[in-house]
């Protein structure tokens, strides 16, 4: 008899929740958020063969009984908040708790398991995910406190920067900073920020540099087919490898177009056939194809810029042809990287047979 175990994770503790394929609750219990709470799950449920774990929040509270159980060989799955509400709803008991939430999460490894991605050990695949997301991060702060600059300067008087990313530009400010004098003590106050602000964009724009540098091996190992498509940066190509993850979480091309949200989504009823956008899936990844996308739609003579102008031809607004193209690009950006993926394996078991 088939076996799941749903866990609800929280910072403290985690529910725990075992359904048999009947979908009767076995057994529930909740351990301690600590490495010794999961020894002790992992011991109560050792006599119960071939059990498949089903847990909410991998990336983060979740994160460490996920690894613990991936060490015991176990399979785990990852189940979005949204799989696990629309459970919830299906449950006798009305109301919301965490062993409750449990036993959601195990209804939907139960049903949609062959859907939900698996919790797969890809160290390289975050590390390169959580530069591009620092990197993303800076970026943020780095125009907030460009558009501070701006305001501020023109309150000073001073000249306008058509760009303040580049240190060069900090450095023409800074000298017409230290050529202005004070007209008061708000004066005074707005050109100490401004010093301020222009040593925090140096730091910024040095930090950028460094993640950027450190990206690129990643991506020259993981998937350097991205590097060869118009329009993907190291910046984009890290993006695309650390939001995506394993590879082997997807069937085809198709559910990679899907968790991107590139992939259109039916709405026909009788007669009437028609797709609507998918404002879901991972924005990153979608973001990092709309920027190859925008690349190629600009560059004559490319495979991109004719597709697209093709899709213009047919009556599509730029949007709608921007999207045509992204999709056509989840297929190229998949099997980029899938191949990538299947050498890795394929060294790793020559390695391991050897």
């Amino acid at each position: 008899m088939k076996f799941v175990a749903g866990v609800d994770t929280h910072r403290d503790t985690h529910s725990v929740a075992i359904l048999n394929e009947l979908g009767a609750v076995v057994d529930s219990f909740t351990i301690e958020a600590t490495a010794a709470g999961y020894a002790e799950a992992i011991a109560r449920t050792a006599s119960i063969e071939g059990l498949v774990w089903g847990l909410e929040g991998t990336g983060s509270y979740g994160r460490g009984f996920a690894d613990a159980l991936i060490a015991q060989g176990m399979r785990v799955y990852e189940v979005p908040g949204t799989i696990t509400k629309r459970h919830r709803r299906r449950l006798r008991k009305p109301g919301k708790s965490d062993p409750q939430d449990a036993h959601a999460i195990a209804e939907a490894v139960l049903r949609e398991g062959d859907i939900l991605p698996q919790h797969l050990h890809a160290d390289e695949e975050e590390a390169t995910r959580l530069l591009y997301d620092r990197r993303d991060r800076l970026v943020h702060d780095q125009t907030v406190k460009v558009n501070r600059i701006r305001a501020l300067a023109q309150r000073l008087g001073l000249p306008r920067a058509p760009d303040l990313t580049s240190g060069r530009a900090l450095d023409r400010l800074e000298g017409s900073l230290n050529a202005k004098t004070a007209a008061g003590y708000a004066e005074a106050e707005i050109i100490d920020e401004v010093r301020e602000l222009i040593a925090d964009l140096r730091r910024i724009h040095d930090l950028i540099g460094q993640l950027e540098k450190r990206m690129r091996p990643f991506v020259e190992r993981l998937a350097p087919g991205l590097l060869q498509i118009r329009g993907c940066s190291v910046i984009s190509a890290a993006g695309l490898i650390g939001h995506a993850g394993a590879m082997e979480n997807y069937a085809s091309s198709d559910s990679f177009a899907s968790h991107a949200g590139v992939a259109p989504i039916p709405c026909s009823s009788g007669n009437h056939q028609a797709v609507r956008v998918n404002v879901g899936g991972n924005r990153q990844l979608n973001r990092c194809l709309h920027n190859i996308a925008n690349t190629q739609a600009r560059t004559g003579g490319h495979a991109g810029k004719v597709y697209y102008d093709r899709k213009r031809a047919e009556g599509k607004t730029h949007r709608e042809a921007m999207r045509c193209l992204k999709r056509r690009l989840a297929r190229v950006v998949f099997h980029a990287m899938q191949t990538a993926s299947q050498t890795r394996r394929g060294i790793i078991d020559d390695l391991a047979a050897a």
